[in-house]
């Protein structure tokens, strides 16, 4: 049987998405290194930046390409990184409206993103596409930068009493900052998650790989399809226009 249209689409859309992140993540990496600081202070704005459509806030460019010169690289990681995650959670979410459409399961009682990774790593698990040795470690991996994810958005990405909330993976221990024991010693300190290129690559393809485990599960098993998506049959090419703007 074909793969259903709707959910091959989906994945399509997130892949290359996800894909695009990591095209500009190298991109970025490559522009800071060679861009030298007396042109970038001629460049950005001269004695203010908006902040809202009336208001401005004053700095000095010098300042902020001290202070980017430090810590480029791990915001660099941290943006991309939140931006993969919002396009696998999006994909997730329209896999399970598409799939309870369908007929083919109920709705899931909580409607929230750990919810959503707790379901797909439940289908991951049960793969056997390419590498099914290396779901569990995908899986921690994402599940890990859920909850970095989480302290970005809600703790000024410090460590807080919430980042152990762990998705259990069976036989398998969570990934954590070793930080985090420092913090649990003291939580009056205020402890920052750094996130490193090679940590932010590391963790960025787990989701990509995670996603197309789960695109082929839901294939295989809820719509009868035998043969896997392969880039190497279809000798797909990167085609970075459509990745970075759609077209």
């Amino acid at each position: 049987m074909p793969r259903d249209k709707i959910i091959k689409r989906t994945f399509e859309i997130a892949d290359d998405g996800m894909q695009g992140v990591i095209g500009y993540f190298f991109y970025g990496l490559a522009c800071k290194k060679v861009a030298p600081d007396d042109q970038l202070v001629v460049t950005l704005p001269k004695e203010a930046i908006p902040i809202t459509h009336d208001w401005v806030r004053f700095y000095k460019p010098t300042l902020l390409i001290q202070e980017m010169n430090e810590l480029f690289e791990p915001y660099h990681s941290r943006i991309c990184l939140i931006s993969i995650i919002s396009m696998f959670e999006g994909a997730l979410s329209s896999f399970i409206d598409r799939l309870v459409l369908a007929g083919k399961i109920t709705k899931p009682k909580k409607s929230n993103y750990k919810a959503r990774l707790e379901w797909a790593f439940g289908l991951a698990l049960q793969s056997r596409h390419i590498n099914p040795k290396r779901i569990p470690d995908l899986c921690l991996d994402v599940d890990h930068a859920r909850r970095i994810r989480n302290l970005w958005m809600h703790n000024n990405g410090l460590l807080d009493d919430g980042y152990d909330d762990c998705i259990p993976i069976p036989n398998h221990s969570p990934i954590i900052n070793p930080l985090f024991v420092e913090y649990k010693k003291d939580k009056r300190k205020k402890i920052p998650v750094i996130l490193a290129p090679t940590a932010f690559l590391k963790i960025g393809l787990s989701h990509i790989e995670l996603l197309h485990q789960v695109h082929h599960f839901i294939q295989k098993t809820y719509f009868n399809q035998r043969r896997s998506y392969s880039y190497i049959s279809t000798k797909k090419r990167i085609e970075w226009r459509r990745l970075l703007i759609g077209i």
